[in-house]
């Protein structure tokens, strides 16, 4: 797994051998990058179930201003910290960016975001995806420009976006049972 775009374009991130983790693929992260655009200049992340950081990561190389990741794994959070410096050393220089070691659904902030991934376990979205979208919502930036994009398995499909108050902009991926898709929204 390695970094697809912008300053830090080819920088290989470090991963764990654990069933645990499923990392974003680069096709998809490309993929939803395409998308994005330059939404991802001077933004204020949040990679919500960040993993090894790949998504947040991503935002930083292609010109996110900072971002905070949110990984519960004590030792995972240990290798995206060490991802975070190596990103950042290739780019030339620090950031503001910050690992928080919490459960994601348990977050208490007043923060707001410009863009936050979600990109959870897949039972985990099947079992609370009306939560995690909820979420979502709550932390989302209120502007034209901000977008939620959330990674779930092919083959599923969210209900109650409107309930929340999100427009499906863009469908991304394959459908099916294996393959993973990620979906942006905005709020409507």
């Amino acid at each position: 797994m390695r970094i697809t775009g912008g300053l830090a374009r080819g920088i290989l991130l470090k991963s764990v051998d654990e069933a645990i983790l499923r990392p974003a693929t680069d096709y998809l992260r490309q993929a939803v990058f395409s998308v994005l655009g330059e939404r991802i200049m001077g933004c204020h992340f949040l990679d919500l179930f960040a993993g090894t950081g790949s998504y947040g990561l991503e935002s930083l190389s292609r010109g996110a201003h900072s971002g905070i990741f949110v990984e519960n794994n004590h030792r995972i959070a240990g290798i995206l910290g060490s991802n975070l410096k190596t990103v950042c050393k290739s780019m030339g220089h620090g950031n503001e960016s910050r690992i928080w070691n919490v459960d994601a659904l348990k977050i208490k902030t007043e923060e707001r975001f410009d863009l936050i991934f979600v990109d959870s376990p897949y039972d985990l979205m099947r079992e609370k995806s009306d939560e995690l979208l909820a979420l979502g919502v709550r932390l989302l930036k209120r502007s034209e420009n901000s977008r939620l994009v959330i990674e779930m398995p092919g083959d599923f499909t969210l209900n109650g976006e409107q309930n929340f108050g999100l427009w499906e902009l863009r469908r991304l991926a394959k459908r099916g049972k294996n393959s993973p898709a990620a979906v942006i929204y905005s709020l409507a």
